[in-house]
């Protein structure tokens, strides 16, 4: 077990903070949700297009359910498990950089990452077909995400990458429960 935990260590330390001001900067941005609200809208848009209001007030609530799912199941990990954040580390002090703001002692795992992960397999199952371009950068944006929580110092590899098999899961659940409350919907109507 120690050796798993050493190379976790030894994979965060390679991947954190290894850019400048302008990179900083970057996975700020990338990591804080608001910044993304423009992405969001384009989402909107794009499920608007394909399924209609009724079916996109469907998907907003399986989206809802899905980040809360998402926040609370790595709340009671972190509660659970008690692994202190990278920058919190006292045998990482003065190895690790933190650059972004934290708002817990425990880290594991990753709830930015599990969110973004399972939004972006959500929108995969539902766009693929007819928007693959989108589902890639939605893809792409959502690695960011999970990368950024690593690079910040906020999360060890390990988080991040529980915290991706997590939305993955969660994002395959929610949008099948999303798909039989749509097929519901349209039998009764």
């Amino acid at each position: 077990m120690n050796d798993v935990k050493e190379l976790d260590w030894d994979a965060t330390v390679a991947l954190n903070d290894w850019g400048n001001d302008g990179v900083d900067l970057f996975f700020n941005i990338i990591t804080h949700k608001l910044y993304a609200i423009p992405f969001y809208l384009v989402l909107l848009y794009f499920f608007y297009q394909k399924l209609g209001w009724k079916n996109t007030l469907i998907s907003l609530l399986a989206i809802a359910i899905l980040i809360a799912a998402s926040d609370q199941i790595a709340n009671l990990f972190k509660d659970g498990f008690e692994r202190l954040r990278p920058f919190r580390e006292p045998a990482l002090d003065g190895i690790i950089s933190k650059v972004g703001r934290s708002g817990g002692t425990y880290g594991f795992y990753s709830a930015h990452a599990s969110s973004a992960i399972g939004l972006a397999t959500f929108v995969c199952l539902l766009l693929w077909q007819s928007q693959r371009v989108l589902c890639v950068v939605t893809i792409i944006w959502a690695f960011l995400v999970a990368y950024s929580r690593v690079y910040l110092g906020l999360h060890y590899l390990g988080d991040v990458l529980m915290g991706g098999i997590m939305g993955l899961l969660l994002g395959i659940l929610i949008f099948r429960g999303f798909a039989f409350a749509k097929a519901k919907y349209r039998k009764t109507n």
